[in-house]
């Protein structure tokens, strides 16, 4: 769509109806009801400026008996509400569906509307000067471009609802084919058409990428299909069951790891990634590896999770009652503390498995003394029972710790 929509919606923002003719005086009305009987002279002229000014007529795939007829209905209103006749919108609505519908641009549709006003003002002009009413005319030109744009406007808003609403039946159609291929409906003889729709590869690598959305609406990865078909890689998107679902086609099986780098970049809420699959049946099953690896990152948080890299993780979002039994468990003696002491142990503990065991790198990591870490390490032994120093202790303190972290 050459036109964005909120471009659209600046450019066709409604004049008031009222004040547009209001002022027009006798004189310069009769001009204008005069001229309704060289309704089709006229439109005949407009039609030819248009055709030979705007190329984008020419090359739809509008017929030329129903751009002549849109013109007339136009000019005979634009003409009618200046002579004080009759006032209505229906005209230039009607000319804005019929040129969405024909795939003609935005801009053409508002340089047909330029086009038109140049040839009708050159009629009004040689009508006035013929019958001695030039002055008339002027005094009112500010109505006349005033209508002129009052009908433009209102075409832009019936362009835009038309585009609208073939967006939304694209959209869901697209929808409804990439869930029949990640619901694992889609029959083995449709899969191919269905990939051809999409724009997807038959033969191909394939990931399932699920993006958690928010209650604002914002886009959790701004622009993704593009980025992604820049870097050669093409991709399908759909919104199901309060996610923002992709498959993700890589034409060569290094571009998974491209795919993963740029939904990272993009990233910009929980999203998940699922392994590689080279065939579709496969494809229910990576949607819901997508989904346990989006979870697998903590509430509120940016980041992206590929399946497979944290297999313990995975485990205890499969099974949160038995995550949170663990947590209990092992951590519960933290709530009979200050939360915020228990935080700053948790964090500490936290540091001190990321830093491979060192209290120094920990101490680094968290700006604090190792020998604060010492101390703290020897608080969380003594409240849970457990030394950081023993290895089975070390393993209930660290899943103790992720469930808590995801919990």
């Amino acid at each position: 769509m050459p036109t964005s929509n909120n471009a659209v919606r600046a450019t066709a923002a409604p004049l008031d109806a009222r004040n547009v003719t209001a002022g027009i005086d006798a004189e310069a009305r009769a001009l204008f009801t005069e001229m309704l009987d060289s309704v089709e002279v006229i439109s005949a002229r407009i039609v030819d400026q248009i055709l030979n000014g705007e190329h984008s007529y020419a090359e739809s795939t509008l017929e030329l008996s129903v751009l002549e007829s849109v013109v007339t209905e136009n000019v005979e209103a634009i003409l009618l509400g200046l002579s004080g006749s009759n006032r209505s919108l229906d005209a230039p609505r009607r000319a804005g569906r019929v040129k969405a519908a024909s795939n003609i641009p935005m801009a053409g549709l508002l340089h047909a509307y330029r086009l038109a006003g140049l040839q009708l003002w050159e009629e009004m002009m040689s009508r006035s000067q013929a019958s001695a009413r030039s002055e008339a005319l002027l005094r009112v030109s500010s109505a006349v471009w005033g209508i002129i744009d009052e009908y433009s406007s209102a075409a832009a808003e019936a362009y835009r609802e038309v585009i609208d609403d073939l967006e939304r039946k694209d959209q869901q159609a697209t929808s409804v084919k990439l869930l029949s291929l990640l619901e694992g409906e889609a029959t083995p003889s449709d899969i191919p058409r269905t990939l051809r729709a999409l724009g997807l590869p038959e033969h191909a690598t394939y990931l399932v990428v699920a993006a958690e959305l928010s209650g604002t609406g914002d886009d959790p990865m701004p622009g993704i299909a593009s980025r992604l078909r820049a870097a050669g890689i093409p991709s399908a998107w759909a919104t199901w069951k309060g996610e923002f679902v992709g498959l993700v086609g890589c034409p060569v099986n290094a571009d998974t790891a491209v795919a993963v780098h740029v939904v990272a970049e993009l990233a910009a809420a929980r999203i998940g990634v699922s392994r590689s699959f080279a065939s579709l049946k496969d494809a229910s099953e990576a949607v819901n590896q997508a989904r346990l690896s989006m979870q697998c990152i903590p509430h509120g948080a940016m980041a992206v999770h590929r399946y497979g890299s944290a297999p313990l993780d995975v485990l205890l979002v499969r099974d949160p009652v038995s995550a949170a039994e663990i947590r209990g468990t092992v951590l519960g003696a933290l709530k009979s503390i200050d939360p915020r002491d228990a935080a700053l142990l948790l964090d500490t503990l936290e540091a001190w498995f990321a830093a491979d065991g060192s209290t120094s790198d920990a101490a680094r990591l968290i700006h604090c003394h190792r020998n604060t870490v010492l101390h703290r390490l020897a608080k969380l032994s003594q409240l849970t029972g457990r030394s950081v120093t023993r290895p089975s202790d070390a393993a209930e303190l660290y899943t103790a710790l992720r469930a808590a972290r995801l919990g």
